[in-house]
């Protein structure tokens, strides 16, 4: 089964920096601006899925791009994944800022 299939299809897919990193996909941070401040994956861009901005931050994202979102625990970034992919975007949920740091992406500055 190829990428899309694992991705839509119900099966795991793999999260882990030596794989994505290497594919360009884009890192989203969706907690708030403090807990993102405190500490994130390194280069993360923050949009925090409880604000109001969220759906037009969202809106103006490359479609041709694959974007994986994680949060504190995996709660928010699995609402958050869920809203992208609403919008049209090809989006992977790599749960909490733990499971992405156990799957190999360390916290930049």
């Amino acid at each position: 089964m190829g990428f899309l299939g694992k991705l839509f299809g119900g099966e795991r897919v793999d999260v882990s920096a030596a794989t994505l990193q290497p594919q360009g996909v884009r890192v989203i941070d969706v907690r708030s601006r403090g807990e993102y401040q405190a500490g994130h994956i390194a280069g993360a861009r923050n949009i925090d899925v409880g604000s109001p901005q969220f759906g037009s931050s969202v809106k103006a994202l490359n479609r041709k791009h694959t974007y994986l979102v994680y949060c504190q625990s995996g709660s928010r970034s699995a609402r958050a994944a869920g809203a992208m992919r609403a919008a049209g975007l090809t989006v992977l949920d790599g749960r909490g800022i733990r499971a992405m740091q156990s799957n190999g992406w360390s916290l930049g500055a």
